[in-house]
């Protein structure tokens, strides 16, 4: 792979990274919005479907498997194009959303929620790649930041809004509702959202060949840690208002407080990722970010004084929003054009693992050693992670558009983006 540039890049915001981050913006919002309902309305959702916790732990689980299928709609986009898929999904996490405001049943609430998490995982996916491959090498990492600014937006929003569950008992399906006036948006991204400059039609590679082909020394690396990420973040961010309110006898006010006040500051990081990401380079800000989130992750579980738990919740969500822009490129840099959404949805399968995995070990031993052993020990896999990111070879400024024939001539080495 070369990491030459064959097309002009400017440093700054053209009119064509502004108009893909506008529309990846608007999906971005819309999906974590939808996304994060379910976790969000649980108390209220729970109690409505008279489901005991052990059962609703149950539908979790349940959902989160399902989301693995969100590869299907990885694999036609690398072989007929990424826009097609992209608004297919979309439209699906809107109408299972609606459905889940509508349908009274339990069934009927995994049945749509499922639908829901397998939407976001793929559009989660697709979207990396085609805002990593619209926009210009130089401020790659930086327009995935905002991609991601977005959709912290969308979550932030649900939980303003919050408030309506509570006014009576089937009040929390309306905030399930509210998310399909994001079909609102749907002739707007119709007519707008553009095929990938990046992607050519081209006979498909079935990615276990691709990986014989020599794509396994980047996949595995990648796969690996998004694993061992996802297995020590998702049961530390789940179990924050646990330990808070539980375990250190919080009021649940202050808590919210806490976590939303100082969780916000550390959404910042999300652009300073991404500028670090296009400046200094991918890899040392991958690495950085996983040493930030790892300190103040352990650290939260391992403190107990108010100001360092504070500096604790700000550095973990630090260093997990830096990581978000700077692992997202190198997970599509590292890839070819024909593969790259494949690959991207793959690696997101090996997080949803990675998160299964973790909170399967919670499971095991937080009755034994204690929540903050529990979670300090998952932290142990972060260290591999740091190991596998800094095998990997740096991408920053990679061109992932096929240069004209013309051009390549006049170029030395191969595009990454065939």
């Amino acid at each position: 792979m070369s990491l030459i540039n064959s097309t002009p890049s400017t440093g700054m915001f053209n009119a064509q990274d502004r108009r893909i981050l506008f529309l990846a913006s608007i999906i971005g919002f819309v999906a974590g919005y939808a996304g994060s309902q379910m976790p969000h309305t649980l108390p209220f959702a729970r109690t409505a479907l008279e489901l005991t916790e052990g059962q609703m732990s149950g539908v979790f689980a349940a959902v989160r498997a399902v989301s693995l299928l969100g590869v299907l709609f990885a694999i036609p986009a690398d072989t007929n194009g990424r826009r097609r898929p992209i608004l297919a999904a979309y439209v699906l996490m809107l109408i299972a959303s609606l459905g889940t405001a509508l349908l009274p049943s339990a069934v009927a609430y995994t049945a749509t929620q499922s639908l829901v998490r397998v939407s976001v995982v793929a559009l989660a996916a697709l979207m990396l790649v085609m805002v990593a491959e619209e926009v210009q090498p130089s401020i790659r990492g930086l327009a995935l930041g905002i991609f991601g600014l977005a959709g912290s937006l969308g979550v932030g929003t649900g939980l303003v809004l919050l408030p309506l569950a509570e006014s009576n008992e089937n009040a929390w399906r309306v905030l399930f509702g509210l998310a399909a006036l994001g079909l609102l948006a749907v002739p707007l991204l119709s007519r707008f959202l553009p095929e990938s400059r990046a992607f050519v039609p081209a006979p498909r590679i079935p990615f276990v060949k691709a990986l014989r082909m020599g794509l396994s020394k980047h996949f595995w690396p990648l796969a690996v840690t998004s694993f061992f990420i996802a297995a020590f973040s998702s049961p530390a961010f789940d179990f924050v208002l646990e330990r808070l309110i539980n375990d250190l006898d919080w009021d649940t006010g202050a808590a919210r407080f806490l976590l939303i006040v100082f969780s916000g500051l550390g959404a910042i990081g999300l652009l300073v990722g991404g500028r670090l990401a296009d400046t200094v380079g991918r890899r040392p800000t991958t690495v950085a970010a996983i040493v930030i989130g790892l300190v103040g992750g352990v650290g939260f579980y391992l403190l107990d004084s108010g100001w360092f738990l504070a500096a604790s919740i700000f550095l973990a969500t630090l260093g997990a929003t830096m990581l978000t822009p700077s692992f997202g490129a190198q997970r599509s840099e590292l890839f070819p054009t024909r593969v790259r959404a494949t690959a991207n949805a793959w690696i997101t399968n090996a997080a949803i693992l990675g998160s299964i995995f973790g909170f399967g070990v919670g499971a095991l031993l937080i009755d034994r050693i204690g929540l903050s052993l529990t979670v300090a020990t998952l932290g142990a896999g972060l260290i591999v992670a740091v190991v596998l990111i800094l095998r990997l070879p740096e991408t920053r400024g990679m061109d992932l558009v096929r240069a004209p024939k013309a051009q390549r001539r006049t170029t030395t080495g191969t595009q990454p983006g065939g």
